[in-house]
C-alpha cells in the first residue's frame, strides 16, 4: 500500500478541454487545455523548455534519453513550437537535413553514453544519452541581453543560441564543481538582469561542507563563475527553481526537497546589496520540490506551478514521490504575498513528473505552455483572478514541512509495542534448541527491501547494525539498528533519499548528502564492517571511508581518501581485533591488497603482503578473522583455487592456500562469514550446492563440512541468499541472521553433527 504525505486537496477549478489554437487564446483564463497536434516523438525527461522572445516562439532544448530510445524514431532535440499550427517543430542545425520538419528526425548519435559535445559526425551538440549520475534539473535560463539560453550541468558551461542554432561548450576556467569537488545535481539558476549575470543556488552532491554549492555567479561577458562569500544564505536544498523579479531586482527562491523533507519556505536574494533574506509570508503553498518558478511579465508577478510530494511506499522499485495537483500560485515580491489561482485535477490535467522539475515556460503576454508525460498543454495566466478561499484552505505556515512516515521515520519504531520475548534478558536464549533457527517476534521492523548487503554485529554495545540496499532497493542514508535485548528497530534519523537516483542501477557518483551522510552504492555487499576499536559501523566502497557512531547517532568521514579503488562490488571488510581489514585493489585498478584501519589517524594502513589472493566478484568472494590462529582466511568459489581456502598470516604478512579437504564440492558463494569460536569454524551464509545443509570450513581439521540446520532458514530454499547477513554474537555464543526486509534470525550452533564433504 502507497503512503501519500501531502495535505489532500479538493477539486476547486476544473480543467478546460477547449482545443484551441495558441495564439489570441480565448479559453477561461488560469485554466489548462492540451495541444493535440503538439507531438513530441519519443521518450525524454529532465527536458528544458524556454520561450524565445525574437523569434516569438518556446522552444524545447533537449532533454534526457537511453542511449537505446535515441535509435527508435524520435524528434530532434531541439524544437520550436509553430504559432499557427501549433506542431513542435524539429529545428535543425543551419544547413542540416536530418528529416521532416515535424515528426521523427535521423539526427546523428553520439559514440557513447558519456558526456561530451561531439557527435558522431563532429558536430557540436550536447549528448542527452547520459547513462547514471548526471542532472540537468533547472540549471539553465535564459539572457536577453546575448539572445542566448546558458546552461551548466555535467561540470560543463554551455550555451544554445536559437537564432543561429548553435551550441557552444564554453569551458569556463573554474566553476563550483572543480573547485569544491563531487558532481553538482538538482541546483537552480537565474538571469539577473541588472548585473548581468546568472546567480545559481541549491542543489547537492559537492564536497563542501554544507554538500551544497552555496551561491556562485556567471557572466556571459567574462566567461566566469565566482562563488559568492555570503554570511546567510537559505538552508540546503534540492529540485526547487530560482526565478528573477526585474522590477524589485529579487531572486526569488520557494521551498525544495531536503531529501528528508520537503521545505514551503520563501526568501529572496537583493542582487543590488547581493544578500539573501527569508521572507514570512501569512501563507503559502504547500512543501514541495521540483516546481516551476516562472516571471509573468504582464502581471509583473511571480508563478509557481506544479511540483512533487512524498510517499511512504515501502514496495519493491516504488516511486517515494508523487506529482502533486497542478496548483497556480502567484508572489508579490513587494507585498510578500502568495494568492492562489487555480489547480487542475490529476487525471485530466497535465501529467507532470513525480520526481523531476515541471517543464514549463512563459511568454510576454503570460501565457504559460507546460509539458506533460504524455503531451504539451497551455494556460493563459490572469493573476487578478485569485481564489481566497482556496488560499486559505491550501495555504500552509511558511516554516511547515513535509516528512514520509511509517518506516521512514525514526518515531514510528518508538512507538511500537514491546516485543513477546523483551526484558527476558539471557532467558529469551536459553530455550533455543541447537541448530535450529528461530525468528524473532520483532513487533516492528524496517519493511524498506535491504537486499544485495551485510549486516554486522557491534558486540560492545550489543546491536545489529544495517545499511544495505541500493539499486532498486532502500537508498536512504540511515542505517538500520538493532537491539538484541529490546529486540525492537530504530532509525538514527529520517534517510535522505538521492531523488531520482534512488531505484537507479547506478550509485550517485559523489560522496555525501547535505548532512554529511554517505550515499547508498549501487548495493553494499560486504562493503560494510565493524571496527571494535572505534565502536563503530564501517562503510568503506567510496573514495573515503564512513564511519556511523550509534552512541552519537551519527556519520563521520575520514579526512584522506583511500589508498585502494573505490569499488563497492568487491570492497571487503572484516573485523579483527587491532581494526577493520579491507581487502580490495590498489589505485588506480592495480593488483589487490590488504589494509588495516589505524583508529587514532582513522585512515587504511598497508598490510604486508607476500603472496596472491582470491578472486573476487561480487558476491563470490568473503573473509573472515580466525581468533585462534590470529590469522584471516579468504574465500572464493571462482578462479584457479576456487573453493579452498587462504590463509593471511599476520605475523609473516604472507598467503598460503591451505588445500582444503572437500575444497571441490565447496562451490558456494562465500560473501557471508561467521566464525565461531567455540566451534573453531567459519560458517558460510550458504547451502552446499545442490543441499540443504550449510556450508562450513572447520579450522582444526582444515576440511569443508556440513551441517543440517532445522528451524526457518534465512537462505530459504536457493544455495545463496543475496540479502541476508551473518553474523556471531560472542556475548551469547549465537548465530544471528537478518532478512531482505529485516527479519532477525537467531541460532545456536553444534558442530558435532557436521559430516565432511569429501
Amino acid at each position: 500500500m502507497w503512503h501519500h504525505e501531502i495535505t489532500v486537496l479538493r477539486r476547486l477549478v476544473p480543467v478546460a478541454l477547449l482545443f484551441l489554437s495558441w495564439p489570441g487564446f480565448a479559453g477561461n483564463p488560469n485554466t489548462w487545455t492540451k495541444l493535440d497536434t503538439a507531438i513530441i516523438v519519443g521518450k525524454r525527461w529532465d527536458v528544458p523548455l524556454g520561450y524565445d522572445p525574437t523569434a516569438g516562439r518556446f522552444i524545447v532544448l533537449g532533454g534526457r534519453s537511453s542511449y537505446a530510445d535515441y535509435r527508435k524514431p524520435r524528434s530532434y532535440d531541439v524544437l520550436t513550437l509553430a504559432p499557427k499550427s501549433n506542431e513542435w517543430e524539429n529545428t535543425f542545425p543551419h544547413g542540416k537535413e536530418w528529416g521532416p520538419k515535424v515528426g521523427a528526425a535521423t539526427a546523428l548519435r553520439w559514440k557513447g553514453e558519456s558526456w561530451g559535445f561531439r557527435d558522431i559526425e563532429g558536430n557540436v551538440r550536447p549528448n542527452w544519452t547520459i547513462y547514471g549520475t548526471f542532472s540537468l534539473g533547472q540549471k539553465y535560463d535564459y539572457d536577453p541581453d546575448t539572445k542566448a539560453f546558458y546552461f551548466y550541468a555535467g561540470g560543463s558551461t554551455f550555451k544554445y543560441e536559437p537564432g543561429e542554432r548553435r551550441w557552444t561548450d564554453l569551458q569556463p576556467a573554474t566553476h563550483s564543481e572543480k573547485e569544491l569537488g563531487g558532481t553538482l545535481l538538482w541546483s537552480s539558476m537565474a538571469y539577473d538582469g541588472h548585473n548581468k549575470q546568472f546567480v545559481l543556488f541549491g542543489g547537492g552532491n559537492v564536497q563542501s561542507e554544507r554538500g551544497d554549492p552555496g551561491t556562485w555567479a556567471y557572466s556571459p561577458a567574462k566567461n566566469t563563475w565566482t562563488q559568492l562569500k555570503l554570511e546567510l544564505q537559505p538552508p540546503q536544498r534540492a529540485n526547487s527553481r530560482l526565478v528573477f523579479d526585474p522590477v524589485n531586482k529579487q531572486v526569488v527562491l520557494f521551498g525544495g526537497d531536503q531529501l528528508d523533507q520537503l521545505m514551503g519556505d520563501t526568501w529572496h536574494f537583493d542582487v543590488v546589496k547581493q544578500t539573501w533574506s527569508v521572507m514570512p509570508p501569512t501563507l503559502s503553498p504547500a512543501p514541495r520540490g521540483g516546481h516551476a518558478m516562472l516571471w509573468l511579465p504582464k502581471a509583473k508577478k511571480v508563478l509557481l506551478l506544479g511540483g512533487y510530494g512524498y510517499t511512504s511506499t515501502t514496495e519493491y522499485v516504488a516511486s517515494l514521490y508523487q506529482r502533486l495537483p497542478l496548483e497556480l500560485w502567484t508572489y508579490d515580491v513587494a507585498a510578500r504575498r502568495w494568492d492562489f489561482l487555480g489547480q487542475s485535477e490529476l487525471k485530466t490535467g497535465p501529467d507532470t513528473p513525480a520526481n523531476f522539475f515541471t517543464s514549463a515556460a512563459a511568454d510576454a503576454d503570460d501565457r504559460v505552455l507546460l509539458l506533460g508525460q504524455t503531451g504539451t498543454w497551455q494556460c493563459q495566466i490572469d493573476a487578478t483572478k485569485t481564489d481566497e478561499v482556496g488560499r486559505e484552505r491550501l495555504g500552509k505556515r511558511s516554516n511547515e514541512v513535509t516528512v514520509r512516515r511509517l518506516s521512514h521515520d525514526p518515531s514510528w519504531y518508538g512507538e511500537a509495542p514491546t516485543s513477546a520475548v523483551a526484558g527476558r534478558g539471557a532467558a529469551q536464549f536459553q530455550d533455543l534448541p541447537a541448530n535450529e533457527w528461530r525468528v524473532q517476534p520483532t513487533p516492528r521492523r524496517p519493511m524498506m527491501n535491504m537486499d544485495w548487503g551485510s549486516a554486522v554485529f557491534a558486540p560492545e554495545l550489543d546491536l545489529i547494525l544495517r545499511f544495505s540496499g541500493g539499486h532498486s532497493a532502500y537508498s536512504g542514508t540511515a542505517p538500520q539498528v538493532y537491539d538484541v535485548k529490546a529486540d525492537r528497530y530504530s532509525l538514527p534519523f529520517a534517510p535522505e533519499y538521492p531523488v531520482e537516483y534512488v531505484y537507479s542501477n547506478d550509485q550517485v557518483r559523489g560522496e555525501w548528502s547535505f548532512k554529511g551522510n554517505p550515499w547508498m552504492t549501487g548495493h553494499t555487499y560486504k562493503s560494510t564492517g565493524y571496527d571494535p576499536n572505534l565502536k563503530v559501523l564501517v562503510f568503506a566502497p567510496h573514495d573515503y571511508t564512513y564511519f556511523f557512531d550509534q552512541q552519537k547517532s551519527k556519520w563521520s568521514r575520514n579526512s584522506e581518501r583511500n589508498p585502494y579503488q573505490a569499488n563497492f562490488y568487491v570492497v571487503t571488510v572484516c573485523a579483527t581485533p587491532q581494526g577493520a581489514v579491507v581487502w580490495a585493489n590498489h589505485r588506480p585498478g592495480g593488483a589487490p591488497g590488504l589494509w588495516r584501519l589505524d583508529a587514532e589517524s582513522r585512515t587504511w594502513k598497508p598490510l604486508p603482503l607476500k603472496g596472491d589472493l582470491p578472486t573476487t566478484s561480487a558476491d563470490h568472494h568473503g573473509m573472515a578473522y580466525d581468533s585462534k590462529r590470529d590469522r584471516l582466511l579468504l574465500f572464493s568459489d571462482l578462479g584457479k583455487n576456487k573453493g579452498d581456502v587462504l590463509e593471511y598470516d599476520f605475523k609473516a604478512g604472507q598467503t598460503r592456500w591451505l588445500n582444503a579437504r572437500g575444497k571441490d564440492k565447496a562451490l558456494a558463494q562465500s560473501r557471508e562469514t561467521a566464525y565461531l569460536t567455540d566451534a573453531d569454524a567459519v560458517l558460510i551464509g550458504a547451502h552446499v550446492p545442490n543441499e540443504s545443509a550449510w556450508l562450513m570450513y572447520d579450522c582444526q581439521a582444515n576440511s569443508w563440512v556440513g551441517v543440517e540446520l532445522k528451524g526457518t532458514d534465512p537462505i530459504g530454499k536457493k544455495t545463496f541468499n543475496n540479502s541476508m547477513g551473518l553474523m556471531f554474537d560472542p556475548n551469547r555464543r549465537l548465530v544471528w541472521a537478518v532478512g531482505q526486509h529485516s527479519q532477525v534470525h537467531v541460532l545456536r550452533l553444534d558442530a558435532k553433527g557436521a559430516r565432511g564433504l569429501e
